[in-house]
């Protein structure tokens, strides 16, 4: 007598690789769209736009992880850029400069969690408050004006290029995503972040200093953000109290599209680089084929939307074997 008998079909599932093949799709279409989206120049250009959206997007991502919420990266990146560039302009030789502004960054950062420790409130509504006060502050300091006339030599890190061809704002992303990949991925440090963002009653109970933590993840985060303001503020060549405004709600969306778990304890850096920069060629690609401001907005979030349902798993394909 034969009987039938279901074996467990192997199951592809685009969760771990759906962004990658959206990426691709997004390139085909584009390069079929227009001849000019695959220049070795554009390309370069995308790369070089959106690597201090990446950068704050691992910031982002770092905080995520870790079970919090930033608002006030953008006010903060306002900040370190106003005085880094206010300390040049007035004689400070830009290293200096550039250290203040990271000090600056890692300072406010450093100060959102505690404060969220003191005051029993979630980051996201701490950083409500304090991204109002880190916005007034790079108003007062910059007294609403546009610092320009930088150092050549600061102005390298956004504009210079090795060898004439490799910008050098995109190798120092590749650097600080290789390093805080590891960090994340290969030490005892990396574990324990992952661990308190999924469940801090677990990771106190398993002798992890939470608060210690937390802490370290958000001054981490503070010092990629400074990096990611002396980037985008070389990159455009000026300071203003608005510099870096919005990038927040930017790299919380890329570290959403890529994987990153809003209650924190999950995500992969990879993910989110990759979903940075998805949003960098839907932006350059949809003004190379012309399509309209208001169109644009409706072709991202139709995007979003899908690389959210790839992320998640929600596309999958089964196939099943039957067996006498």
């Amino acid at each position: 007598m034969n009987t039938l008998s279901q074996k467990r079909a192997p199951q592809f599932n685009l969760k771990d690789w759906g962004l990658v093949i959206l990426l691709v799709l997004l390139i085909v279409f584009f390069t079929i769209g227009s001849p000019n989206f695959l220049n070795f120049s554009n390309i370069r250009n995308i790369l070089l736009q959106n690597a201090h959206v990446a950068i704050v997007s691992m910031a982002v991502a770092i905080i995520m992880i870790s079970g919090g919420t930033d608002l006030s990266i953008g006010y903060q990146m306002a900040l370190a850029s106003v005085v880094s560039a206010k300390m040049m302009m007035s004689g400070v030789p830009f290293p200096v400069a550039i250290l203040a502004a990271l000090v600056i960054t890692v300072i406010c950062s450093t100060l959102n969690e505690l404060f969220s420790l003191v005051l029993k409130g979630h980051t996201m509504i701490i950083t409500l408050g304090t991204m109002s006060a880190y916005q007034g502050l790079a108003y007062i300091i910059s007294n609403a004006q546009n610092f320009h006339n930088l150092p050549d030599s600061f102005l390298l890190l956004g504009q210079g290029r090795i060898a004439g061809v490799i910008p050098v704002n995109i190798i120092i992303m590749v650097v600080l995503f290789i390093i805080t990949a590891v960090v994340l991925g290969c030490t005892h440090a990396g574990k324990k972040l992952y661990a308190v963002g999924d469940n801090p009653e677990a990771a106190r109970l398993a002798g992890i200093n939470v608060p210690r933590v937390k802490l370290v993840a958000f001054a981490l985060a503070g010092v990629l953000t400074g990096i990611a303001a002396m980037v985008l503020t070389a990159r455009t060549g000026n300071a203003t109290a608005t510099t870096g405004s919005g990038l927040e709600f930017t790299g919380i969306t890329a570290a959403v599209l890529g994987g990153v778990s809003l209650k924190g304890g999950e995500g992969k850096l990879w993910r989110v680089i990759v979903a940075a920069y998805i949003l960098g060629i839907l932006s350059n690609g949809m003004q190379l084929i012309g399509l309209g401001t208001y169109p644009q907005y409706i072709a991202k979030g139709v995007v979003m939307l899908i690389s959210i349902g790839l992320g998640n798993g929600v596309f999958s394909f089964r196939s099943r074997k039957k067996s006498k």
